[in-house]
């Protein structure tokens, strides 16, 4: 019974964002998958995924670069 729930969420969501696209024409019910905005999504998701990437890298790159903090001295006990 999840699966289909889970289904069910999974294809109600890929019909909001327009990857899926329910007809009816002449009383035929279809499915169709508009591939071309799939792949323009994902290519976007791509994109941006690799910009996220190369800022984190740079900004560790930088931390690394400043000056290293000064150890504490342990307690004595």
């Amino acid at each position: 019974m999840r699966v289909v729930v889970l289904i069910l969420v999974l294809v109600l969501v890929l019909g909001l964002i327009g990857w899926l696209q329910f007809s009816s024409p002449n009383g035929n019910p279809t499915i169709e998958v508009d591939t071309d905005k799939v792949r323009q999504d994902t290519s976007t998701i791509v994109e941006k995924t690799k910009n996220a990437v190369d800022s984190a890298a740079g900004k560790i790159d930088a931390s690394i670069d400043r000056e290293p903090v000064a150890p504490v001295d342990p307690v004595a006990p």
